[in-house]
């Protein structure tokens, strides 16, 4: 049978899994962060709280009665003294690493093997291509997208002959207005 510190850990762990995309190893330092600070919590130990943490609630599942904790003193709170360069100023990836011809990356949290980056930065930064440039000094002629992709992307539409509808259709809509 698993220990309440082992089922405790799966449960936090599962609930931040399934809210975030983690790779293999970065699931598994999440499995020994999570079970090494609630061993800590358990023991009344001194935890460290490093900047951009989030604060992990647990709600027990339905139908389970909740096992109160012996009575221990609270966990003291350390603060860690800020580093000189906010991590978010820093970039995961060099611009050479982020832009290559078949892929892109981002330079916030270091994702690789995407086409574009837009609707990555949008939905796990929060951030517009232009904030993304402005933040990390990328060239307004830079685009956020692998060239080799823009370029099949052109090619398909060229074959598919986008370019004369779309020249008919201004000429037509000339005409009228």
């Amino acid at each position: 049978m698993a220990s309440a510190l082992v089922e405790l850990t799966a449960e936090i762990v599962i609930s931040h899994a399934s809210s975030a995309a983690l790779t293999k190893e970065e699931l598994l330092e999440t499995i020994r962060e999570v079970y090494s600070t609630l061993e800590a919590l358990e023991k009344g130990g001194a935890i460290s709280v490093g900047e951009g943490q989030a604060v992990i609630s647990v709600k027990p599942k339905r139908g389970r009665p909740r096992t109160k904790a012996p009575e221990a003193k609270p966990a003291k709170v350390e603060k860690v003294a800020e580093p000189v360069k906010a991590a978010e100023d820093v970039p995961a990836l060099s611009f050479e690493e982020a832009f290559q011809p078949d892929e892109v990356g981002c330079m916030i949290c270091g994702r690789r093997g995407m086409k574009t980056l837009k609707k990555h930065l949008f939905t796990e930064h929060g951030l517009k291509p232009g904030q993304y440039k402005r933040k990390f000094k990328i060239p307004k002629d830079v685009d956020l997208v692998a060239p080799k992709y823009a370029a099949a992307r052109r090619q398909m539409a060229i074959d598919r002959g986008l370019p004369e509808k779309l020249a008919a259709a201004r000429a037509l809509r000339k005409k009228k207005g």
